[in-house]
């Protein structure tokens, strides 16, 4: 990381003088207010101890990190899990140009990087939030040399990936920014490139991926996020933080009034399962659902959260390799028999591809269970009873938990069931998840794996937009899930949601899609199955709780008069 230095005195240079003409506007004579944490109300948090508060190297399924990050870091736009829209944060405005590929954002003025100072005992304002920072962050994260690999949702931006799958050798700071496409054009103006027209750029630039980062906080650590104090941007600081806890207080900086009135925010990520239900929330983890919906089933709280869940289909191989077989097996599956089965309440049975809780939101719920019309369309398959079919249908599961087994034999039972198949004409073949994966990239080693009919498969968006399921899972061409299959009208119609303007028209056609799919007539290049779930405690003074994305604790309410104590 040494090359680093070369361009670190330029660039701290130039943001310098950007906090001065800044702090000579909107942010002047910013002073350090005392904590007011007797305006509003201390709600109590119980969860694990998160990985890490760096925004580019937060795991999808490190929830904790996920709902922290949120509340202590905003980008350009936010998404609001009300009403499941783009909002502006740190933007308050854009442009496109006419051809799609330069977006040019307008930053706010009045948004600064602060941090706690012990002496006062106050949240301080150390600088404004500049161009800069983003620029720094997204040329940082698409570096090959970083602690994290490249996320998708960076892959829109020119240049990103070239440097990313650069030889190390060849990369240092030039390299970087004359290849990537971002840069501050004034201390509050923003130009971002893309390779392709992309509608829902501005769903990308609400995840945490594209989080400004302060240059100064990490120039001597790339650990910056575990360092106290923290930096951070959002409505939310941190004032305390430890293995066994964290306080979070309201940022008195932020320029806007929050929804919410949580004013102090106390974590602790050593609760044991006992003391969850002293909390305003508890995180539930594994069978502690089970165990509180024994005790405290009315503080119990489920809501989907990925991943989905589906059989891959081998479009090549003997009764997957028609619509009809596939419809067969597809419609003579029971899934909420499944998950009732399997998994009780840590699933919940799809009723269609794109599961709650997107920027535009597909329209679609036909998803059915219809034994009989399986059994009149494997009939006209060809394989009526399943008679003729030439060859064992073979189903990949993974081999890291004997759940994985039990559902290709409960599948396999449903299919003997609804459809007369004989069991002898399948079998349960575990394999390591990551043949699974090739498999379902269609990189597979012949050598390494039998090339099956049917496989488990799972996708998780990495951004909350309709475009992020149906589209970045099933695209003929770009999706995750390559089963060898021909591209047709669905993916025309995917190709027309990339580059339509308005979420109301994305969401029209992207519900088309779900239809050309998974409709009566549909398709089915796979038979989606079931999505995750997520479960906490929530006691019943606290509302406003966002059951879809990370948690927004300035949207959260507690009724004090109402809490005990």
């Amino acid at each position: 990381m040494q090359r680093l230095s070369l361009l670190v005195r330029p660039v701290v240079a130039v943001l310098t003088v950007t906090v001065v003409l800044l702090l000579n506007g909107p942010l002047a004579g910013l002073a350090a207010p005392p904590l007011q944490s007797d305006s509003g109300a201390t709600l109590r948090l119980a969860m694990q101890a998160p990985a890490t508060l760096d925004p580019i190297l937060v795991s999808r399924f490190d929830h904790a990190a996920r709902d922290l990050v949120e509340n202590l870091y905003v980008g350009l736009t936010r998404f609001d899990p009300e009403t499941q829209t783009i909002e502006p944060a740190l933007a308050e405005s854009w442009t496109v140009s006419p051809d799609g590929l330069t977006w040019t954002f307008e930053l706010r003025q009045d948004i600064a990087w602060v941090r706690y100072d012990d002496v006062q005992d106050a949240i301080v304002a150390v600088r404004p939030v500049v161009a800069g920072d983003f620029v720094y962050a997204i040329q940082r994260a698409c570096d090959p040399l970083r602690p994290s690999p490249l996320t998708a949702n960076l892959m829109a931006i020119r240049g990103c990936q070239t440097v990313a799958r650069a030889f190390p050798e060849v990369v240092n700071d030039l390299f970087i920014a004359r290849e990537i496409g971002v840069r501050a054009t004034g201390p509050t103006t923003l130009e971002i490139d893309l390779l392709f027209p992309t509608s829902y750029f501005l769903t990308l630039t609400s995840t945490r991926d594209y989080r400004p980062v302060p240059r100064e906080a990490i120039a001597d650590s790339g650990e910056w996020a575990a360092n106290i104090p923290l930096m951070t941007n959002g409505p939310f600081a941190v004032r305390e933080r430890s293995a066994s806890r964290m306080t979070l207080v309201r940022n008195p900086h932020w320029p806007e009034p929050l929804p919410g009135n949580v004013t102090e925010i106390e974590i602790s990520f050593s609760a044991t399962t006992s003391q969850r239900t002293t909390y305003d929330w508890a995180a539930l983890n594994g069978d502690e659902l089970e165990r509180a919906q024994a005790s405290t089933p009315d503080l119990v709280r489920v809501a989907p959260d990925a991943p989905v869940l589906m059989l891959g289909f081998s479009h090549d191989r003997a009764v997957v390799d028609s619509e009809a077989g596939r419809q067969a097996l597809a419609l003579a599956l029971d899934r909420d028999a499944l998950v009732r089965q399997l998994f009780g309440d840590h699933a919940q049975a799809l009723r269609q591809f794109t599961p709650p809780g997107n920027v535009a939101q597909p329209e679609f719920e036909v998803y059915v269970f219809d034994p009989a019309r399986a059994r009149q369309t494997l009939a006209e398959a060809g394989y009526e009873n399943c008679a003729g079919i030439p060859e064992k249908l073979l189903v990949l599961v993974p081999d890291e938990a004997e759940i994985w087994t039990q559902l290709g034999e409960a599948v396999i039972q449903q299919w003997v069931e609804h459809l007369g198949c004989s069991a002898q004409l399948f079998e349960v073949r575990p394999l390591p998840r990551t043949l699974l994966i090739e498999l379902s990239h269609n990189t597979y080693d012949v050598e390494k794996v039998t090339r099956s009919h049917i496989w488990i498969a799972t996708w998780n968006a990495d951004y909350p937009d309709g475009m992020a399921w149906i589209n970045d899972a099933l695209h003929c061409r770009y999706g995750y899930i390559q089963p060898s299959r021909e591209c047709g009208p669905v993916d025309e119609l995917l190709d027309r949601a990339a580059v339509a303007s308005e979420d109301s028209a994305r969401a029209a056609l992207l519900a088309q899609a779900e239809a050309g799919f998974f409709g009566p007539q549909g398709s089915f290049p796979v038979a989606p199955l079931y999505v995750m779930t997520r479960a906490w405690l929530q006691q019943p003074w606290l509302t406003q709780v966002n059951p879809v994305g990370p948690a927004r604790y300035d949207l959260w309410v507690i009724d004090t008069a109402a809490r005990p104590g």
